[in-house]
């Protein structure tokens, strides 16, 4: 039996845990976390970040629905993601192209699991509208409709289409994503670290539509990795794929997550920018 009303995590531990300091790795809380709503900083662990209880529970679907728990569609990713980013650090990023397509696919995964895709899924789920069928001839192969009027469905059926449709965007892979050029960056200093929102990964351009955004030359892709290095995708060619930021570039990055955050900034050490 899938355990429900659990606490779902959005953003994986696995990945949360790429933002502590390495000096506070076994610090009960090592996690600085910045309230938007509070305008406090707080420390706190993984598991308490970045979930909400029962987001991935499907609502009276049946058995078919619920043998297919979203868990299934992040096992692979979350549990590979720790390895290949410890990797990567052990060795300073130096073979991080050999890890580019999986990078991707997680890329893709936690756009799909995220806050922002359910609302966007749950927002268009409010405009269907559904014929309800009162009774079904299976001999005359027929229906009887309770009404001519289509209804506005459910908010359960809502829900249970959301969370499909983030299952099919995760196995669909990251073939868009691949359309791109990517570059990596890093910072020099724990004390001067990249930092993330409740949304992870962020497309920066000048359309709020996905599908125009990812086809215009001026958009940027944006996918902190972990604290010490930060994926940027374009359809321009990058001139350098690997290099360090500057202390003002570091700022300008944490800038940016601080102006979309509704939510919360994670970050290894507590901030004044």
């Amino acid at each position: 039996m899938t355990k429900t009303k659990r606490r779902d995590h959005y953003i994986p531990q696995g990945y949360l845990r790429g933002f502590m300091d390495p000096c506070r790795k076994h610090h009960p809380r090592p996690l600085f976390y910045f309230d938007i709503a509070k305008n406090r900083w707080f420390s706190k662990s993984p598991r308490q970040i970045g979930h909400r209880k029962g987001f991935y529970d499907y609502v009276h679907a049946g058995k078919m629905l619920e043998n297919e728990t979203a868990d299934n569609a992040f096992l692979r990713l979350e549990n590979d993601y720790p390895r290949i980013r410890e990797e990567l650090v052990a060795t300073g990023f130096n073979r991080w192209t050999d890890h580019l397509e999986f990078l991707l696919s997680f890329m893709q995964m936690m756009r799909a699991r995220s806050t922002l895709f359910r609302e966007q899924k749950t927002m268009e789920g409010k405009t269907l509208l559904a014929y309800e069928i009162e009774e079904v001839y299976h001999d005359r192969n027929a229906v009887k409709l309770k009404s001519m009027t289509p209804q506005p469905v459910t908010p359960a059926f809502i829900k249970n289409r959301a969370i499909t449709q983030m299952r099919e965007e995760i196995q669909k892979g990251a073939a868009w994503l691949k359309d791109f050029c990517w570059a990596l960056r890093l910072c020099e200093s724990v004390s001067d670290p990249f930092v993330i929102s409740e949304l992870p990964f962020a497309i920066e351009g000048n359309s709020a539509d996905l599908q125009e955004a990812i086809k215009h030359p001026d958009t940027l892709i944006i996918f902190p990795l972990c604290w010490q290095a930060c994926l940027f995708g374009s359809l321009r060619r990058f001139d350098v794929e690997k290099d360090s930021f500057n202390g003002e570039d570091m700022r300008t990055s944490r800038r940016k997550y601080r102006a979309w955050a509704k939510e919360f900034i994670l970050s290894p050490v507590q901030l004044d920018d």
